[in-house]
């Protein structure tokens, strides 16, 4: 017999200010056993238009957001989002680490044992495992795993981008329908 485990797949989603609004730092989770993922996958794979191999929330039109928020929103799926206020572009990577810092917390107390961020360069992915080694360090993290994924390669890591896709939408009052078929998302605000 398996152990129940958790393992979260985590992307980030950036809104600029603009007129009216500040900007926005999200940094998004999908929360689910990962020996009960290969159903959420199949699902969202079924989605894929011809010719792609990922889905990505910007470069969906509203139809096809609104099938994969009902597909996600069907899933055995926990989904925690921290979001980042006043975030400006030139502090990127200052309000990731301010949000990276928070959801981890967040993960590891609700009982997840890894994580897969979505990868983005080598170095900025070492920067992100040198913050891991750091919270380490202070004792602020204990045994949560921290690795990275490719979404060509893991359709789980989709999920977690339509979540932030559509918090996002809903947060700048442009649309929240995608949230709606979602259903449950814990959000965490901070400031950036």
């Amino acid at each position: 017999m398996n152990e129940f485990r958790l393992h979260a797949w985590v992307d980030e989603s950036m809104h600029a200010p603009q007129a009216g609004q500040s900007g926005m730092y999200l940094l998004a989770s999908a929360i689910a056993d990962p020996d009960g993922c290969e159903p959420v996958r199949e699902r969202l794979v079924k989605l894929l238009p011809k010719g792609k191999t990922r889905l990505h929330w910007r470069d969906e039109d509203e139809k096809l957001r609104a099938s994969i928020s009902a597909a996600v929103g069907d899933c055995d799926l926990s989904h925690l989002v921290v979001v980042g206020a006043e975030y400006r572009p030139d502090s990127q990577e200052r309000a990731r680490r301010r949000c990276m810092d928070r959801l981890l917390f967040e993960l590891e107390n609700f009982g997840v044992s890894g994580v897969v961020f979505e990868s983005r360069t080598q170095s900025l992915n070492k920067k992100d495992l040198e913050m891991v080694a750091a919270l380490r360090g202070q004792g602020r993290l204990k045994s949560l795993r921290v690795d990275f994924g490719l979404p060509s390669e893991e359709p789980m890591l989709w999920v977690p981008d339509a979540v932030a896709g559509a918090v996002g939408l809903d947060l700048r009052n442009m649309d929240s329908r995608p949230r709606q078929l979602i259903g449950q998302i814990d959000l965490v605000h901070i400031d950036v």
